[in-house]
């Protein structure tokens, strides 16, 4: 009975958040039910024959999960996910009711493919019994949430410890606190990047230097970006394990990546990923480590990675009238790093909006904005709008990198803002916005009123 009603009244939930306008239905319905029955989650994925994905980590989470449920769909299989980005456990809830019956004898899917916050993690691997288990990355990220690095490493080791023993954890290899989670579960497997190309010099946002197993210092013979890289440490065995599905050829341009991945199945596959950035390419090489093992083919594959659009928010492009936009999510130094780079490498000079709020979803803690590589911007830019709640913090972080104060404007509100930002930009030209996540999903609701984009919460055909 108490499945029944916790169903019941999260349906109902979900049914008026999305005729009135009043939410996605993402999180509501799945707190609601979670409160009349705390074992909904757990009983509801007993129904899926293929079982569960975790997709985890600091950053990619988003992205990875989208690109593996493309693939995985182009295969053949039917996906529940929660692609709206809610990854607590209400959201993964609210994910399965929305295609369960009445008295949850039957949820349509074949596998669920759910992103999972790392926090979120030692509540939901005992519930969700994964076969597969991804973790992307570990950067510095929300301080307040969740402390320095090893801390997470530490959190989500753990929660390894209570998956199935007969589960499969896929790690970044090229992650030194990822690769090192190997020590916390039997079954591992590793994808990386064997382009030595697309080192880096940039010594900011490296937040981890020493052995999570003795403490000693790494020693990188290169670096992709942060602590990404080909690693070994300089005391006991630890190096960089030799991942099996890898990215050994990339070439990198502002609004793509032309890239050769080579597969645990032995299959290499030349293809153009529509998404720029070398974090992109890892995201790419997650998702086909987990659909390789689940049985995708090199053209499955290949079709669901160049057909891929971003997830909302994740570098999505948004036409305006005769104008674009490009939202690019941002929330630690690593990956603002890594987004500026995707895109001021050209030689022309672009508009920017910089919206910095610190609610909690945002982290409240701004002093990440320091670490960033804002100084890349420097003579790159013809105009910077700084926005947010934090507006003024931004735009001192701007004066700090040097950037000419009258290419600067702040302006609080971000509606102001987006329409400033536009006004800046000439007929087919783009406006890059860089938004913490609140700060996105107001932008997004702007966009969403003028009729410029759809609703991220309705599902494909709705």
């Amino acid at each position: 009975m108490k499945k029944f009603l916790a169903i019941f009244f999260a349906k109902m939930a979900m049914f008026f958040s999305r005729t009135l306008k009043k939410g996605g239905g993402t999180a509501l319905p799945g707190l609601i039910a979670q409160k009349i029955d705390k074992d909904i989650l757990s009983k509801l994925v007993k129904n899926l024959k293929d079982g569960v994905v975790i997709i985890t980590g600091t950053n990619g989470k988003t992205t990875t999960a989208k690109m593996a449920c493309d693939i995985l769909a182009n295969a053949g299989l039917d996906i529940v996910s929660n692609q709206s980005g809610s990854n607590l456990s209400r959201g993964l809830i609210s994910a399965l009711i929305a295609r369960s019956n009445l008295t949850g004898s039957t949820t349509k899917g074949d596998l669920a493919v759910f992103e999972i916050d790392e926090a979120t993690m030692p509540e939901a691997v005992p519930m969700l019994s994964p076969r597969y288990i991804i973790v992307t990355n570990i950067f510095r990220d929300q301080l307040d949430r969740y402390g320095e690095v090893d801390k997470t490493a530490e959190l989500i080791g753990n929660s390894l410890r209570t998956a199935p023993k007969d589960s499969t954890v896929i790690l970044n290899a090229d992650d030194p606190m990822v690769a090192s989670l190997a020590s916390y579960h039997e079954n591992t497997a590793f994808f990386g990047l064997e382009d030595s190309g697309l080192k880096t010099e940039s010594k900011l946002a490296i937040d981890n230097k020493d052995c999570l197993l003795c403490g000693a210092e790494l020693d990188f013979e290169y670096r992709y970006f942060g602590h990404l890289g080909k690693y070994k440490c300089s005391s006991c065995t630890f190096k960089r394990p030799k991942p099996e599905n890898t990215v050994y050829k990339a070439e990198l341009n502002p609004e793509n990546s032309i890239i050769s991945l080579h597969t645990s199945k032995k299959e290499n596959i030349d293809l153009t990923l529509s998404i720029p950035g070398v974090y992109n390419i890892y995201n790419a090489l997650a998702a086909t480590s987990l659909s390789s093992i689940l049985g995708a083919n090199s053209e499955q594959i290949k079709y669901g990675l160049e057909n891929f659009t971003a997830a909302w928010g994740r570098m999505e492009k948004i036409q305006v009238k005769d104008k674009y936009i490009f939202l690019l999510l941002v929330k630690n130094p690593t990956g603002f790093n890594e987004s500026l780079r995707s895109f001021i490498n050209a030689k022309e000079k672009k508009n920017f909006l910089l919206a910095l709020n610190d609610n909690f979803a945002d982290g409240t803690d701004i002093s990440w904005i320091w670490d960033s590589e804002l100084e890349l911007l420097k003579d790159k830019e013809n105009s910077i709008i700084c926005s947010g709640i934090r507006a003024e913090d931004m735009a001192l972080r701007l004066k700090y990198a040097e950037l000419d104060s009258k290419n600067i404007v702040i302006e609080k509100d971000l509606k102001k803002a987006l329409d400033i930002g536009l006004s800046s930009v000439s007929t087919g030209e783009t406006l890059y916005i860089f938004p913490t996540y609140t700060a996105m999903m107001e932008i997004r609701n702007v966009l969403v009123k003028a009729g410029y984009t759809e609703d991220f919460w309705q599902p494909p055909g709705a």
